[in-house]
């Protein structure tokens, strides 16, 4: 788990660095491009102010005009002055410069026959009918083409819209804008949205500001807006920008003016809103990168270096997981190492003590047989025999390893090999248990401790001592019960620092999970063993008398 959780932290740092270098890389070329079109975007509006500048001049220079020719200056010299400023050659998107007089309603008759005069054609002042105190007649409106030409006689403070820029044109005395309007000049199908700029002629003796009703008239100009702001952004060179015009907020309702060209696709947001000022009113330009805007740089270079990083992050973490994992394999090896090595020791220390009990064995059938024998040849007799009997049992264990044997014959066996086969003072009670080569084993060694320590100290190391072994199945468990009766009693908290008395305990407890009671009562001392045990199938759980050995 742990390997798991270092390659993970490895992956992410390694990521994370990278990744971060990466969108380092990304946002230098994206701030490169934004920095780049904001002096884009600051070229496209100082070009749309430097033509409403240009445009304003017109008008200031036409007042002049007006102001020395008189309020009614000739048709024919107006003509020449505007002729003279080659409007449309020079000033895309202004339609003209004309000059409207301020009149009472009811000296639009007489207004009208003077223009009809002046032209050599019928012109009326119109719309006949106003509810206005006064009206603002267009009397001259130059050049005289087509599209000006219908516009001769309007009255123009009959349009609310017209009427809101006129009397503040009156008040401030200075050059004001309307709002966007539809142009009576829009007689063709190619209609665009437009506005006027009116300027107040100067009532005599006055500063040039008060009540429209006390300005003599106004020069203005009618625009379109379309040709205007075509003419002012998109002349040469030309810029690689989207523009959108609005008439105060960027609401689609107040949209006066999109260009042709369209945002490209994706990539980032490097739209720039700029507002400029009008004659007194505010637009609101929204710029944004055309298709010909070209990028300083790729996205690929970024996306190449994420994907590099991460392939290195993975790289990275696989390693770390493959060098945990050596680490691990090395330190499991070192382990398995060493428990051999303990394995090795415990044998060689349990084949050790073995010989010992082996030696002591022979020793103590010796002694026995010298207390039986009448000879020495008697002794030699029998002493060969139990040996050849020991012998026997020893290589009948090695040879079946404790495979499926019976418990009864099990300990038997190697109560037969420790006490010999004339003494007859155990009993063997329990029914017919089958146990696996595992079992065997553990009770092998453990009965041939306990009935070592019983012969060299215990019940019967007393000719009038006696041993009882009786085994029961209790629910899951095997329990066994070793009772011995005569013979010194152990001292328990000093035996359990013997090495036989640990082999046992580690036996019992280790490789069969069990537990193992050592107890003494008078002249009983008692040995219960219990372990959890699955009977071999070919077990035959019956009960067997108890028989005496």
């Amino acid at each position: 788990m742990r390997k798991r959780i270092l390659s993970v932290v490895v992956f992410s740092l390694a990521a994370a660095i990278g990744l971060s270098l990466a969108g380092q890389l990304w946002m230098s070329r994206e701030d490169a491009d934004r920095r780049r079109f904001a002096r884009i975007t600051n070229d496209a509006v100082g070009r749309v102010s430097s033509r409403l500048e240009l445009h304003l001049s017109l008008l200031y220079a036409a007042r002049s005009f007006v102001a020395v020719a008189g309020p009614e200056v000739p048709v024919e010299a107006f003509r020449r002055y505007v002729g003279g400023l080659d409007l449309a050659e020079r000033f895309d998107g202004i339609q003209g410069i004309g000059l409207a007089l301020t009149i009472r309603p009811t000296e639009a008759a007489a207004l009208g026959e003077d223009l009809t005069a002046r032209y050599g054609r019928p012109v009326k002042v119109w719309p006949p009918a106003t509810d206005e105190a006064v009206r603002t007649p267009i009397v001259l409106l130059e050049p005289q083409d087509e599209r000006n030409r219908v516009a001769l006689g309007f009255d123009m403070y009959s349009d609310a819209t017209r009427r809101q820029a006129i009397d503040a044109a009156a008040e401030s005395g200075g050059a004001v804008a309307s709002a966007p309007v539809r142009l009576v000049q829009e007689i063709d199908e190619n209609r665009q949205f437009g506005f006027l700029i009116y300027l107040p002629l100067a009532p005599a003796g006055a500063a040039g500001a008060g009540p429209v009703g006390e300005t003599p008239g106004f020069v203005y100009a009618p625009f379109r807006i379309g040709d205007m702001l075509s003419a002012a952004l998109f002349d040469q060179p030309l810029l690689p920008i989207h523009v959108e015009v609005f008439d105060g907020t960027a609401a689609p309702d107040n949209l006066i003016f999109a260009s042709a060209d369209t945002p490209p696709p994706g990539g980032p947001d490097l739209s720039v809103e700029r507002r400029i000022d009008v004659a007194g009113r505010s637009w609101l330009l929204k710029i944004t990168p055309s298709e010909r805007f070209e990028r300083l740089g790729s996205n690929y270079p970024a996306a190449l270096l994420a994907a590099f990083v991460l392939f290195l992050a993975s790289t990275l973490a696989l390693l770390t997981l493959v060098q945990a994992r050596r680490l691990e394999a090395v330190a499991a090896l070192n382990r398995e190492s060493e428990r051999s090595l303990a394995q090795k020791d415990m044998h060689l220390r349990e084949m050790n003590h073995r010989i010992k009990n082996s030696i002591a064995r022979m020793l103590s059938i010796a002694r026995q047989t010298a207390r039986r024998a009448t000879s020495l040849d008697d002794f030699v007799e029998s002493y060969s025999a139990r040996l050849q009997a020991m012998a026997a049992a020893q290589e009948m264990l090695a040879r079946s390893q404790w495979s499926e044997a019976e418990l009864r014959d099990l300990l038997a066996t190697e109560l037969a090999q420790v006490f010999g086969d004339d003494h007859g003072d155990y009993r063997l009670d329990g029914p017919a248990i089958k146990v696996d080569e595992t079992v065997a084993q553990a009770l092998g060694l453990t009965f041939h401790e306990i009935a070592t320590n019983a012969m060299k100290y215990g019940a019967l190391s007393d000719p009038a001592g006696s041993l009882t072994v009786a085994w029961r199945q209790d629910g899951s468990d095997l329990l066994i019960d070793w009772l011995e009766t005569g013979g010194d009693k152990p001292d328990l908290p000093a035996a359990k620092s013997g090495f036989g008395t640990r082999l046992i305990d580690m036996t019992i407890r280790g490789e069969l999970r069990g537990s193992i009671e050592r107890t003494v009562e008078g002249d009983l001392f008692s040995i219960r063993i219990r372990f959890p045990f699955a009977p071999s199938k070919t077990s035959q759980q019956r009960a067997v008398p108890g028989s005496r050995l």
